[in-house]
C-alpha cells in the first residue's frame, strides 16, 4: 500500500518546508549544494514526483529553479545564464526531466494500484456478499431440516392423538383428550365443560386442576366477553386484555353439526407452547374429539339398548347403578362432584315411563342419567356435576315440575 496524502495543502507546505530547510543551510554553511554531484535538490524533485506524481513533481521543480535563481542572484552571476549557458541549463532540464518522468511513473503506479485495490475491495465486497449467501443458504437449510424434522414429529403426534382418543365411551374420551391437552401445554388446569341446549349454562364434565378453578356452572351472560367471542365465532378464543379478569387464558369449541356442544377451558399454561404450530395442534385434536365422542355416544347408546326399558332412554336399575360406579371412579380421580336421587313413582297407563321421560327430558340436562327401580317403583336420577349438597334442590324441582305437568308421584 502507497502513502496517500489527499490534502494538498500539506503536500505544499511540504513541499515548501524541505526546500527552506535545505536552502537555509545551503546559505548559512555557504555548502554550494547546486553544485554537488549528488544535488540534494535533484533528490528533492525525485522524491516528490515518486511520492506525489506528476503536479507535484513540476511544482518541486518550479521551486527548485527559483532556489537556482535567487542562489544566482546572490552569489553575484547572471540570472538569464541558467537558460543560456549549456553548464547551466542542461542540470536544470534534467531536473525537469526527472520531475516529469518521476511523476509520470508515480502517477501511472498510483493509477494501476488504485484499479488493483478497486478490483480488490470489489472482490472483496463480493466475497463478503457471497459469504452473507452462503450464511443465508446455511439458515434456510436448518430451518428446512427443523421443518422436515417437525413435520415428522407432527405426524407421530396427530397418530399418537388419533390413538389415544380412539375409545369406546364418550367418558373415556374427554378423559384422554384433558391428559392429552395438559401435555402439549403443559398445564395443570384444563377443563371440559358440557353446554346445555339454551346455549346460556356450561356444566363441568371433567378436570383437572382445583375446584376453585372450574366452577360446576358457568353461566354465559351478556357481561362475558370471552364466551361471547367464542360461541359467535365457533373457533379457540384466547384471552385479550378487554376481558374478564377471572376468564380462562384459552377456551375452545367442541362442534357437533356446528354447534357448540362442549366447551374446553384452560387457566393455567406456559405461554412459551402458545405458538400457532400448538393452536393448529389444539384445533385438529378439538375437531378429532368432537368426532370421537359422536362416535362413541352412537356406539354406545347402542350398545345399552339392551339395558334401557324398550322405546326408551332410562336404565334398569342393574345398568344404572354401573353408571354411578363409573361416576364414582370419575370423581375419585378427577375430582368432579356428583349426586344421585330416587323418587317414588308408580307407572300408570295414564303416565307411562316414555311419558315421564319426555317430560324429564324437557328440565334435566343431556348429561343427566335416568334409571327405573321396578321393583321399589323408583325414579333414579344420575346428576353429573352436581354436588350432593344441592341435590335437594334439584330433587325440589323435578317434584315441582312434574307435579305441575300432572305426574302421579308418591311424596
Amino acid at each position: 500500500m502507497f502513502y496517500k496524502q489527499t490534502s494538498t495543502v500539506r503536500k505544499v507546505i511540504e513541499l515548501l518546508v524541505i526546500l527552506l530547510i535545505a536552502g537555509f543551510v545551503d546559505q548559512v554553511f555557504s555548502l554550494n549544494m547546486v553544485e554537488w554531484v549528488f544535488n540534494p535538490f535533484f533528490i528533492i524533485v525525485l522524491l516528490f514526483a515518486l511520492r506525489y506524481g506528476l503536479v507535484m513533481g513540476l511544482a518541486s521543480f518550479l521551486l527548485t529553479l527559483g532556489y537556482y535563481m535567487i542562489e544566482m542572484s546572490l552569489s553575484g552571476g547572471d540570472v538569464f545564464l541558467l537558460f543560456y549557458d549549456p553548464d547551466n541549463y542542461v542540470e536544470l532540464l534534467y531536473i525537469l526531466v526527472v520531475a516529469v518522468l518521476g511523476g509520470l511513473f508515480s502517477t501511472s503506479w498510483k493509477e494501476r494500484y488504485e484499479s488493483l485495490h478497486y478490483t480488490y475491495e470489489e472482490t472483496n465486497d463480493e466475497n463478503i456478499e457471497m459469504k452473507e449467501v452462503i450464511e443465508l443458504l446455511e439458515q434456510s437449510q436448518r430451518s428446512m431440516q427443523e421443518r422436515v424434522l417437525e413435520s415428522e414429529y407432527s405426524l407421530k403426534r396427530l397418530y399418537d392423538v388419533a390413538k389415544a382418543l380412539d375409545q369406546p365411551s364418550p367418558d373415556l374420551v374427554r378423559n384422554e383428550a384433558i391428559r392429552l391437552i395438559a401435555d402439549l401445554f403443559q398445564s395443570e388446569e384444563v377443563a371440559l365443560y358440557h353446554v346445555d341446549s339454551s346455549q346460556h349454562a356450561m356444566r363441568l364434565f371433567v378436570r383437572k386442576g382445583s375446584g376453585d378453578s372450574f366452577p360446576q356452572t358457568i353461566f354465559i351472560d351478556r357481561g362475558s366477553m370471552m364466551y361471547q367471542r367464542l360461541f359467535a365465532e365457533k373457533t379457540i378464543t384466547i384471552r385479550t386484555v378487554q376481558d374478564e379478569e377471572d376468564a380462562p387464558v384459552l377456551a375452545g369449541p367442541v362442534l357437533s353439526n356446528g354447534t357448540i356442544k362442549e366447551v374446553l377451558i384452560i387457566r393455567d399454561l406456559d405461554f412459551a407452547r402458545l405458538t400457532n404450530y400448538e393452536i393448529q395442534i389444539l384445533s385438529i385434536l378439538l375437531d378429532w374429539l368432537a368426532d370421537r365422542l359422536e362416535k362413541s355416544h352412537k356406539a354406545i347408546m347402542k350398545e345399552e339398548e339392551k339395558w334401557m326399558y324398550p322405546g326408551t332412554g332410562i336404565y334398569y336399575k342393574e345398568a344404572f347403578d354401573e353408571k354411578v360406579h363409573v361416576q364414582e371412579k370419575r370423581s375419585q380421580t378427577y375430582g368432579v362432584p356428583f349426586s344421585t336421587l330416587r323418587m317414588d313413582f308408580n307407572e300408570t297407563e295414564d303416565r307411562s315411563l316414555l311419558e315421564v321421560e319426555v317430560i324429564l327430558r324437557a328440565y334435566l340436562r343431556e348429561m343427566d342419567i335416568i334409571g327405573y327401580d321396578e321393583d321399589n317403583r323408583q325414579l333414579l336420577f344420575l346428576l353429573p356435576g352436581t354436588e350432593s349438597s344441592k341435590s335437594s334442590i334439584v330433587e325440589d324441582r323435578i317434584s315441582k315440575y312434574l307435579h305441575e305437568k300432572g305426574v302421579r308421584y308418591a311424596e
